[in-house]
C-alpha cells in the first residue's frame, strides 16, 4: 500500500548542504532531487517549508508534479508537520523525515516511521540497485571540495539526461 512522506523542507535542505554529493544545494535543487525520488517510489510526498510561499518564477521553480509542496506560515513548519502526524487517520503508513527532536517524538508516539534528515539524504542520491551514492573526496581540510572531477560532472550530466529522456524533456 502507498504511504505518505512528510518532509520538513528546511531541515532536510540542511543535512543536504553538509552531505549531499553536490557542492551546492538550494531549495529549487532540492525540490528536483526529491521529485526524481518521488518518481522511483509510489508514495505521496508532502514537503514543507517555513515561512511564506515565494510567488512568480520561484514560486514555479518551487513547485512539483508529484509532490505537494507547502509553505508554513502564518505557523512553523514543525507546528504543520506535527499537524499532520495528529491528524494521520492510518499512521502506520506515514513516514515522517525530520531530524527536529519534537518532531521525530510525535512521529514515534504515533507509529509513523521516522527518519532523520541525513539517512533520507542519502536515500535521495543513491541511484536503484546501485548501493552507497558515490562521495566526494575531502579536501585537506576535511570538508567537501567545491568543485567536482570530470567524473563526477559525467556521472551528473549522465544521470539527468536519462532523466530528462523518460520525462519526455
Amino acid at each position: 500500500m502507498p504511504g505518505h512522506v512528510i518532509i520538513d523542507g528546511n531541515n532536510l535542505l540542511y543535512a543536504m548542504h553538509a552531505h549531499a554529493p553536490v557542492p551546492t544545494v538550494g531549495r529549487e535543487t532540492m525540490v528536483k532531487a526529491l521529485d526524481r525520488w518521488a518518481k522511483r517510489h509510489r508514495d505521496a510526498v508532502t514537503l514543507v517549508f517555513d515561512g511564506p510561499a515565494p510567488r512568480g518564477a520561484m514560486r514555479k521553480q518551487l513547485s512539483s508534479k508529484r509532490m505537494d509542496v507547502k509553505f508554513a506560515a502564518p505557523k512553523s513548519a514543525d507546528d504543520v508537520i506535527i499537524e499532520f502526524i495528529k491528524r494521520a487517520t492510518h499512521p502506520d503508513i506515514v513516514r515522517v523525515v525530520s531530524s527536529d527532536t519534537a518532531i521525530g517524538y510525535e512521529a514515534r508516539k504515533r507509529r509513523c516511521l521516522h527518519t532523520d534528515a541525513v539517512t533520507f539524504t542519502r536515500e535521495v542520491y543513491e541511484e536503484p540497485g546501485k548501493g552507497d551514492p558515490p562521495t566526494p573526496p575531502l579536501d585537506a581540510k576535511g570538508e567537501k571540495p567545491q568543485t567536482l572531477s570530470k567524473d563526477e560532472v559525467d556521472h551528473w550530466v549522465d544521470l539527468f539526461d536519462e532523466e530528462a529522456q523518460e520525462d519526455g524533456l
